[in-house]
């Protein structure tokens, strides 16, 4: 791989890209497998080191907390301990509800077109579940959010994936754009309350790095 290129992913992955040249990649990157490839795994190294700085400051927050210190250092520096926790654990993996969307219906016999809707739904959070390729899993939940022959729960559904599919894939102000349509949506969400939280966060640690 050429400098150029590298610079370009570089720039492309961490934001930095100007817009008239990011389309064009863009374009180059929907053809180019090696190249989404490259995309990914730098992706996948900028998020790890992030993490890494993370469990770092978790590391020697836990070792301040145990110093036997007093006083309002001591309650100060507990507080920034805790900070440090609390911001650790929201930079983890969004975990999904145990309660699963059920666009198949229970023993009601589905027409072609409504078996293979399950079938994409299916494959793409299975993707996006399990961090396996969200770049695939964004294609199939953008054409179904899209989708009019389907129902407003199921469209929601769509979208609430896409927001941590987004989020995988390092595209904070994307997953945002979605995040904002259904955030005030109850029906079908499929995270917690502290979930939600995390996602908050993520969208907005994501948008500064």
């Amino acid at each position: 791989m050429d400098d150029i290129l590298q610079n370009q992913i570089e720039d492309y992955v961490a934001g930095l890209m100007p817009e008239n040249t990011k389309l064009e990649f863009e374009r180059q990157l929907k053809n180019d497998l090696y190249l989404q490839q490259q995309v990914e795994d730098l992706k996948r190294v900028r998020e790890a080191v992030l993490r890494a700085k993370v469990r770092a400051n978790v590391a020697n927050a836990r070792i301040y907390i145990h110093k036997p210190k007093r006083g309002l250092t001591y309650v100060l520096g507990s507080f920034s301990a805790a900070a440090a926790i609390v911001l650790f654990l929201l930079s983890t993996s969004i975990t999904f509800s145990p309660k699963k969307f059920n666009y198949r219906g229970d023993g009601i016999a589905l027409s072609s077109e409504t078996q293979i809707r399950a079938n994409d739904y299916e494959k793409a959070t299975r993707l996006v579940e399990e961090g396996e390729n969200p770049t695939e899993a964004i294609k199939i939940l953008e054409r179904l959010k899209a989708d009019e022959n389907v129902s407003k729960n199921y469209q929601n559904e769509a979208k609430w994936m896409l927001v941590v599919a987004y989020l995988e894939t390092g595209e904070a102000k994307k997953a945002e754009k979605i995040f904002d349509e259904v955030k005030w949506e109850d029906t079908g969400r499929p995270f917690s309350t502290w979930e939600i939280t995390k996602i908050h966060w993520q969208i907005f640690w994501g948008k500064i790095f």
